[in-house]
């Protein structure tokens, strides 16, 4: 098992958030880029039977922090404080996929861009960019 899905298991082994109301499953990850996925369920879709807005922005959220963490010391946690979401299409199967990946990492602020796509067909459901400020290690 990889370093990323030992922590993501160590982590939700005692976090209970968004990503298990979502559904969502580690892919892979590493400094440079981390994939989740997510399955199409009826509680997560808009009326129209497709994801709903709010799951895939949930899906680049937690795709987006997790590479966030992986630039930071252990024990410190990124806080989103900015994120602009660009849905380009749906589905009304399949799983979403999220890919993100790093475009500044630094001391105190680490941005990163999120592409959700389909995972059956490929096609592209939504563009994600976040910024994270990074706290102070607690000593």
């Amino acid at each position: 098992m990889s370093d990323f899905l030992a922590q993501w298991d160590e982590f939700y082994s005692t976090v209970d958030d968004v990503a298990v109301s979502l559904r969502l499953y580690p892919i892979s990850g590493d400094e440079e880029e981390v994939q989740v996925g997510m399955p199409l369920f009826k509680e997560i879709t808009q009326p129209a039977g497709m994801f709903s807005a709010p799951a895939l922005f949930g899906l680049a959220d937690v795709a987006g922090t997790w590479l966030a963490m992986q630039q930071v010391p252990k024990g410190v946690f990124p806080l989103a404080v900015g994120s602009n979401i660009n849905v380009v299409s749906n589905t009304r199967q399949g799983d979403a996929v999220a890919k993100a990946h790093v475009v500044r990492a630094g001391k105190m602020v680490i941005v990163t861009d999120t592409e959700i796509f389909s995972k059956e067909t490929g096609a592209i459901l939504a563009k994600v960019v976040t910024t994270y400020t990074v706290p102070p290690l607690k000593k």
